[in-house]
């Protein structure tokens, strides 16, 4: 695999520091204001987000990938070689969508998908550096926020767990297991034995993988792996394999300001093939649309929402219409009359003549041709007299 162009990491490191941490410095922003929509990649909330995964996604573009990304599971998914997918869900996903992406895996060669379970996120590491910058009046208000953070880091109890959301599926299981925080990060996924011994991790919950998909450890904190490679035996044949991270705060927005946990990114980055892009997946807490057609409706006239149908029709459209405007105009086309030579009397008696004949009033004709008449004979009275 290609490994991440050590200047291009370097400046991606620095936009991030001076774009979150910025933010943070200021200390001004409430924390009911903040953005912590999770998951996301593209437009303000992907980009500005402190959940968001637009500077994970950055991280392959520099690898030289196409980052692509999509909030359905269809069979456009062969296009690309890795996928990676920010469940925002308590649960397991859904088995028609382990189901379909297994299916993916299968069907090609030297695939990945990274998938993030648990949907932890960034907002309480922000608030507790956010907590030192702010002014004292606000500090109270940021404390209450981040009770709730750490109430909600242990909503993996027993009744959520096997009362509410799924928590097994064909790759892996939840448990009610609290961990708490554990501490120095090593694994294969490290080149040359690197390790990071003041990283410190945060655990609410335990995934358990399953036994048939082969799991192998790639990074642990402490005692506790976070991130497994799993790969059944025809997914192994074909090289592709499945990357589950628990942990999936490391990756997010406001984390990889770090640059620790920067580098675990880029490990994980380096790890992927990407010549034929790579495509972020996105769904919220309902789950994500699992389809077997790219074609959602299957109308009669549905072919043409379809690519590149849809970026055709309409300039079809709009030049059909710019025809008809053009050669069928509401009034008519103009005609194309030949000159005539304004220098001969004769035309301007007929025009006249053309002109009175159109009013309708034929004592009105009569009166002109006798004004007319009187006009001339005493300008020839006149010039004998003369």
């Amino acid at each position: 695999m290609a490994k991440l162009p050590k200047n291009k990491t370097i400046r991606l490191s620095r936009v991030i520091v001076l774009v979150i941490t910025l933010i943070s410095a200021l200390g001004c922003e409430q924390p009911e204001t903040l953005n912590t929509e999770y998951g996301t990649i593209f437009g303000t909330q992907g980009a500005d987000s402190l959940n968001g995964t637009k500077y994970f996604s950055e991280l392959f573009e520099a690898q030289g990938a196409t980052v692509k990304r999509s909030t359905v599971i269809d069979p456009r998914l062969d296009q690309y070689d890795t996928l990676v997918w920010f469940p925002d869900s308590d649960g397991v996903p859904s088995p028609k969508a382990v189901r379909s992406l297994s299916e993916w895996l299968e069907g090609g060669y030297g695939r990945t998908l990274i998938f993030v379970a648990g949907g932890t996120t960034s907002t309480e590491d922000y608030l507790r550096a956010a907590i030192e910058k702010v002014p004292s009046e606000q500090k109270e208000e940021y404390l209450r926020r981040i009770s709730e953070e750490m109430i909600g880091s242990n909503r993996y109890d027993t009744q959520t767990l096997y009362i509410g959301n799924l928590t097994e599926c064909d790759w892996y299981e939840l448990t009610e297991k609290r961990l708490g925080r554990k501490k120095s990060v090593s694994g294969k996924l490290l080149e040359d034995g690197r390790n990071f011994p003041e990283m410190e991790l945060d655990f609410s919950y335990e995934i358990q993988p399953r036994k048939e998909w082969d799991p192998e450890v790639l990074l642990e904190a402490g005692d506790e792996a976070f991130v497994y490679k799993l790969s059944n035996p025809v997914v192994r044949d074909n090289q592709s394999e499945l990357i589950l991270v628990s942990q999936g705060a490391v990756l997010l927005n406001f984390s990889l300001i770090d640059e620790d946990k920067q580098a675990l990114a880029s490990a994980l980055v380096s790890r992927c093939e990407t010549s034929r892009g790579v495509l972020f997946l996105e769904s919220g807490s309902e789950g994500i649309e699992v389809r077997e057609s790219v074609i959602s409706n299957h109308s009669n006239w549905s072919w043409i929402a379809q690519p590149p149908l849809c970026y055709v029709v309409p300039h079809v459209l709009f030049l059909g219409v710019l025809f008809c405007f053009v050669y069928f105009p509401i009034f008519g086309r103009p005609k194309r009359v030949k000159p005539r030579n304004i220098s001969t009397f004769r035309n301007h008696i007929n025009a006249t003549a053309e002109l009175l004949s159109r009013s309708n009033q034929p004592n009105r004709a009569v009166n002109a041709i006798r004004n007319y008449q009187r006009a001339v004979s005493n300008e020839a009275n006149r010039k004998k007299a003369d």
